[in-house]
């Protein structure tokens, strides 16, 4: 992939975006540390998938670095509160089904859509590194389908619900960046589509029918943009 152009306007949307990665990376880190408390039978597991997602807040600090280019954190930091909001909530009340639900479906399959999108146009130095991560994301998203398959079907309602409450609010985040998507070449309706493929894909896996999962993915596609 050619070196991207660093534009003013390139520049300001990677910012935004690297933040957007950066925060997302490190509050998934603290999220699955908090699982660990939920479920200290995979504690062990759970903080080595925290400690991969600490070390890719780190790797994607040293992309922006890479291309002279700070991050908006704060700005990150504002977009993602809604959803550590809803985490906190679930963890709070010990709602380990929701906790799952919202970080290991529902941000995983976000984060794979996102790096499955950017990979194309990633700069020399961002590329194997993002494609590092994607594997990673991978194998957090498998740990979540597990977990949430061994509960179904159990667990159908309330991860239906917990679906409802968060898809809108990545939905949310992905819409005050859209524009900067484009700059960086990534094209949101694909990215869209791209999560909610992933998001079906892994209802599958839980345990629902492929027509049930579609069911439920067109119908949190149609609440988010609702």
């Amino acid at each position: 992939m050619p070196a991207p152009a660093l534009t003013p306007a390139y520049r300001d949307a990677y910012g935004r975006i690297n933040g957007l990665v950066i925060v997302g990376e490190g509050l998934a880190d603290h999220h699955f540390r908090q699982l660990a408390q939920l479920l200290p039978e995979d504690g062990d597991e759970l903080r080595r998938l925290a400690a991969m997602e600490g070390r890719h807040a780190v790797d994607f600090v040293g992309c922006g670095r890479q291309l002279a280019i700070r991050p908006d954190l704060p700005l990150a930091r504002r977009l993602f509160a809604p959803l550590r909001a809803l985490f906190n909530e679930a963890f709070s009340t010990t709602d380990t089904v929701g906790a799952l639900v919202i970080q290991c479906l529902i941000v995983e399959s976000f984060a794979v859509a996102a790096y499955r999108c950017y990979l194309p146009v990633a700069d020399a130095y961002a590329a194997p590194i993002t494609a590092a991560v994607l594997a990673d994301e991978a194998e957090h998203l498998d740990y979540g389908e597990r977990q949430l398959a061994a509960r179904f079907p159990a667990v159908a309602a309330p991860l239906s619900r917990w679906c409802e409450r968060a898809v809108p609010v990545a939905m949310a985040m992905l819409r005050e960046v859209h524009g900067d998507l484009e700059v960086i070449g990534i094209d949101p309706s694909a990215l869209v589509g791209e999560f909610m493929g992933c998001l079906g894909t892994a209802l599958e896996a839980v345990g629902f029918a492929p027509r049930q999962a579609t069911r439920l993915a067109a119908r949190l596609a149609a609440v988010a943009c609702g």
